[in-house]
């Protein structure tokens, strides 16, 4: 139910929490957020420039910010079905829960098949794709036939 204080250090040091409980995060950054996007632009240069510094804060704001960008205009399209958006929430889940490269290829994987676009094909040409491929394969079928009687003569 507690923890002891080393089990509590390193259950803090896991979630890249500091010992108040709050996220790790640059100490030159430590002001209160009010135009997100542009602190946001400074931590990713900063992420990204160097590995040493651990900025959890900054990483969990940044990720924020892309599904703002990228997922909620899906969710809240008025043309997607709850079982897409439950469909869409489970896959996101899943990205993050899958360890270091597995998840990252399977999201490049959804990013890929999304971006093909499925159109639907009508009834009439659905029918007219399968009695092409039958006349050829009766074709086919009467030519083997007269071969056959040609060789038996």
């Amino acid at each position: 139910d507690t923890l002891t204080s080393l089990q509590r250090q390193e259950f803090d040091h896991l979630w890249g929490l500091d010992s108040s409980g709050a996220f790790l995060s640059d100490p030159s950054s430590s002001q209160h957020v009010n135009g997100i996007s542009s602190v946001l632009l400074s931590w990713a240069k900063r992420l990204h420039l160097s590995k040493a510094r651990v900025n959890v804060h900054g990483t969990v704001l940044l990720e924020l910010l892309r599904l703002k960008r990228r997922e909620l205009p899906f969710i809240e399209s008025p043309g997607v079905s709850d079982r897409e958006k439950a469909r869409r929430l489970l896959h996101l889940f899943q990205c993050d829960l899958l360890p270091g490269i597995s998840g990252q290829i399977l999201a490049s994987k959804s990013a890929r098949d999304s971006s093909v676009a499925q159109r639907a094909v009508s009834p009439r040409q659905k029918a007219t794709g399968y009695g092409f491929i039958f006349i050829v394969n009766a074709a086919m079928l009467f030519y083997i036939f007269l071969f056959a009687l040609q060789q038996s003569r």
